[in-house]
């Protein structure tokens, strides 16, 4: 299958919803730096593309085309990260997640108790892990 979308002398077009995935992407890039006659790499995460400026005498289009597919075939083959592997954003989140729940759960059983200075503590710390919950998915909040 050919994600060349668009093709022009000395310059391809690649589009794959895969390379929305920066780190597929700079690996998809890493591979096309190799390949003899490219000169400029232009990655868009956001579009899932990438530009490749080439030199049309030093390299037949045809032939860069296929081998550009190739390559990304391949990278795009590679798995990402071992089944199961969280990353470090993930764990980060899932602990401040913890931290929210027990610290929350703490503080009601001590504010029913009457302690209002072990209450008022673990509302901080319930504060803070809210922090850092909001700091992960900051650039979800403005949507």
């Amino acid at each position: 299958m050919s994600r060349v979308v668009s093709s022009l002398p000395g310059r391809i077009r690649i589009r794959d919803k895969t390379l929305r995935s920066r780190a597929r992407l700079a690996l998809v890039e890493a591979e096309l730096r190799r390949v003899e006659g490219v000169a400029i790499i232009e990655p868009n995460a956001v579009a899932g593309s990438i530009v490749l400026h080439y030199a049309p005498d030093r390299i037949d289009p045809v032939r860069l085309e296929n081998e550009v597919d190739a390559l990304i075939d391949m990278a795009l083959a590679a798995p990402q990260r071992p089944a199961g592997a969280r990353s470090l954003r993930m764990q980060v989140n899932r602990c401040a997640k913890i931290g929210m729940m027990g610290s929350l759960a703490t503080s009601l059983a001590l504010a029913a108790a009457g302690n209002k200075r072990w209450h008022a503590a673990t509302g901080v710390v319930f504060v803070a892990c809210l922090g850092v919950h909001l700091g992960v998915h900051r650039r979800h909040l403005l949507r």
